[in-house]
């Protein structure tokens, strides 16, 4: 299996949210592990963001210690959650150089900050869960799933 040129995306990506009470959930899917893991990260800002534009001003590298798929998703997205929290930055880009259980995950984030006025509609996060988080492989590629606390 050959290794996957990283690839930068950006928002709007697809995803479907979750009927999930009192909390807030989205599916992506993707062709590879790591557009997978990017559409991921993409949707979590759409939630936070309200959908509002946010324009890109810097960019952060993710680091995660090496696990499964999901538990490794799931730790992006509590770090950009972190990130969120103490400097109020969204990601608009996402790129991801490594997404391998024995290796860890890095991923680069272009992220614009909170405006109110914009984002206003966004969900307030609490928590990044791995209750029914799941990152497989499926016919088209993979399907990820991540449950957030609102």
């Amino acid at each position: 299996m050959g290794r996957t040129v990283p690839q930068r995306l950006h928002r709007p990506v697809p995803y479907q949210e979750l009927d999930h009470t009192a909390d807030a959930g989205v599916i992506v899917r993707g062709s590879s592990k790591e557009e997978t893991l990017a559409r991921l990260v993409l949707a979590y800002a759409d939630l936070v963001s309200g959908g509002g534009k946010v324009l890109g001003a810097t960019e952060l590298t993710v680091d995660v210690e090496p696990a499964d798929l999901a538990a490794m998703a799931v730790d992006v997205l509590r770090e950009l959650l972190f990130q969120f929290e103490t400097e109020k930055w969204i990601p608009e880009s996402c790129e991801v150089l490594i997404f391998a259980p024995e290796l860890g995950a890095r991923v680069v984030v272009g992220a614009g900050p909170y405006d109110e006025a914009a984002h206003s509609e966004g969900l307030r996060l609490k928590a990044v869960t791995l209750h029914e988080a799941r990152f497989e492989s499926d016919a088209s590629g993979f399907v990820a799933q991540v449950v957030f606390d609102v």
